[in-house]
């Protein structure tokens, strides 16, 4: 036994447990989010506005990870993520 699991056994049991992932959005902050990256207004998401937001939010291969968020989220293969598709994909990974 290392020297640091002995004290984790004292921690106190009735300390509330970290939150394991984020809440739950509502439909006003998911709308919020989604307006501030539609940078052009037009009421859907462009690879090239989510390219910019995965740049924005620093992530590793911004534009790799666009064409994936299309791909999963763009149910009427139009090339855009619409305000309803957005939402929808955004519940779908809170509720896990």
């Amino acid at each position: 036994m290392s020297p640091w699991t002995h004290h984790l056994k004292n921690i106190d049991k009735d300390c509330p447990k970290p939150l394991t992932s984020a809440s739950p959005l509502s439909e006003e902050q998911l709308n919020k989010i989604f307006n501030r990256y539609d940078t052009n207004g037009d009421g859907h998401l462009s690879w090239e506005e989510l390219k910019s937001a995965y740049n924005i939010l620093g992530m590793s291969f911004p534009g790799l990870r666009a064409l994936k968020a299309l791909c999963v989220a763009d149910e009427n293969r139009d090339g855009y993520i619409s305000q309803k598709e957005f939402i929808k994909l955004m519940r779908k990974k809170y509720r896990k």
